[in-house]
């Protein structure tokens, strides 16, 4: 298969709605309140937000490569950071799927089997999702939320998902699952290897580090995020309830399976940041400009590595 193959209509479509969304977002916010919050916004600031959302992705480097070295599968330095960040030109697809993109490059140019690395990518998921929950825990009372309202069927899903690919039975029906998602049927070949790679990474070591690593990502995404907020003369949100705001908004996009959670996460995110005493029309515009750092950043960096890629021969 060539990545190539990721990048067609469908790709095209979800960029289209993507542009809807926000159209419809900001229109429902007043063009003058668009206007106005953007004038407003420091510009000098923006170099330093970048840093910081582009430190954060390191951490997640680090997890991924914790996870390849788990395996033994060890790339160049260089082309092992091309290939994580080319990952994220598929970003604005259901629970990120489109990172599976990684499978076809380290087949390309590392000559990883993709039954080998298909089960990285579920369990950078997985470990995403349980650093993602802990951290909106953290949060959660500061906000007045109902905790058992909102972490309980989090945490049930987290555990359903981990049984389907740690048992045995539970992978079984899993794969079944897989057979009837055209794009991910040919993933559920050589079903042995994959559950063997999942089990091995799934040790309390290997799930304490890339679950504490998460943490610290959404940590640092987060501190990124206030600098946004500061640069917008938003000065009064404590950093904690960000943190759970934001985890939270990212966690309902993930069950929204909606593409990169477009829509359901600067939906989420603008009404929690009306808790905080903002008008819903001023919390959306904030919502769709932190989305541009902490999502659409993400993509372009993507493409440029993609494009890198491109240019390393094999």
């Amino acid at each position: 298969m060539k990545y190539s193959e990721f990048l067609g209509k469908k790709y095209l479509l979800i960029i289209l709605g993507s542009v809807a969304i926000y159209s419809a977002f900001l229109f429902f916010s007043d063009f003058n309140q668009v206007y106005d919050t953007i004038q407003n916004f420091q510009t000098s600031s923006i170099p330093l937000i970048l840093i910081i959302i582009f430190s954060s992705w390191l951490v997640v480097f680090l997890r991924w490569t914790i996870l390849l070295n788990k395996h033994e599968l060890h790339i160049p330095l260089k082309l092992n950071i091309l290939i994580f960040f080319a990952g994220f030109t598929l970003a604005i697809s259901p629970a990120k799927s489109g990172e599976l993109i990684k499978t076809i490059l380290l087949k390309n140019k590392c000559q990883i089997p993709i039954t080998k690395s298909i089960p990285i990518i579920f369990l950078e998921r997985f470990y995403d999702m349980i650093g993602t929950a802990a951290v909106a825990a953290l949060g959660i009372t500061f906000l007045g939320l109902d905790l058992g309202l909102i972490l309980i069927p989090i945490i049930l899903m987290i555990i359903g998902i981990f049984y389907l690919f740690y048992s045995r039975k539970g992978f079984s029906i899993a794969l079944k699952i897989l057979n009837y998602i055209k794009p991910l049927k040919k993933f559920s070949e050589n079903a042995e290897e994959s559950h063997r790679i999942i089990r091995t990474a799934s040790d309390v070591k290997t799930i304490c580090s890339c679950s504490g690593l998460t943490i610290i990502f959404r940590l640092i995404e987060s501190f990124g995020i206030i600098l946004i907020l500061s640069g917008l003369g938003i000065d009064f949100i404590n950093f904690l309830n960000l943190l759970s705001m934001y985890s939270i908004s990212v966690i309902i996009g993930s069950i929204s399976m909606s593409p990169g959670g477009l829509g359901v996460i600067e939906g989420s995110f603008a009404g929690l940041l009306t808790l905080e005493g903002l008008e819903l029309k001023t919390a959306l515009v904030i919502a769709v400009i932190v989305r541009f750092f902490t999502l659409w950043f993400a993509v372009l960096v993507g493409f440029i590595a993609l494009k890198i890629i491109d240019l390393v021969k094999n």
